[in-house]
């Protein structure tokens, strides 16, 4: 996929202006802010502890761009007035997982609850299916609603909760796992 390639721009429920696009080699600071913002507000996302050095966003973010590069990646970040506020992907699997794509997404907390996050996980499956998937998988913490109503109306269907997988304050929650066949001949892989 293209760096900067547009992949929608529309207004949000609240009225701002949104952007998905690819992401550029320009976008590095925005995204590491974003990350660092992230681990501090402890939300539903593996990325937890301390904020990523530096060193170690700059290393993720080249992976990331030449994943994209080789076709074994979407990732679709997202732009509100012009502002980085968020990305999705969805990551390729290797060797007999190829076909599957697997999912994350997070978004800024001023912007939840506009339709953006919806509107995104539509983007990442149209991108997906572009790339040539054929099924996407995802996580999505056990106490995480919201997102499961969203993850559920889009199709995902649950596959299973693995109880206490996931270190959540002080804590342990079940990781719902969760899957949508992309293709008419893929629901039955």
């Amino acid at each position: 996929m293209e760096q900067g390639k547009v992949v929608r721009q529309f207004k949000s429920k609240k009225g701002n202006d949104v952007v998905f696009r690819y992401p550029t080699k320009d976008d590095f600071t925005g995204v590491w802010n974003f990350a660092c913002d992230l681990v501090s507000e402890d939300t539903f996302i593996e990325l937890a502890g301390t904020a990523p050095t530096e060193e170690e966003e700059r290393k993720w973010f080249d992976e990331m761009l030449d994943r994209i590069e080789k076709n074994e990646s979407v990732n679709i970040s997202v732009f509100v007035n012009g502002a980085f506020a968020g990305n999705g992907r969805a990551d390729r699997g290797k060797y007999r997982h190829s076909h599957v794509g697997h999912l994350g997404l997070s978004l800024a907390a001023a912007y939840r609850d506009e339709g953006i996050g919806t509107e995104l996980m539509k983007a990442l499956i149209d991108e997906a299916k572009a790339l040539g998937l054929r099924l996407l998988t995802l996580s999505c913490f056990e106490n995480n609603p919201r997102a499961l109503h969203v993850y559920e109306k889009l199709g995902f269907q649950k596959a299973g909760i693995i109880p206490n997988a996931v270190a959540y304050k002080d804590g342990f929650v079940g990781e719902v796992k969760l899957y949508l066949p992309l293709t008419a001949d893929s629901a039955n892989l």
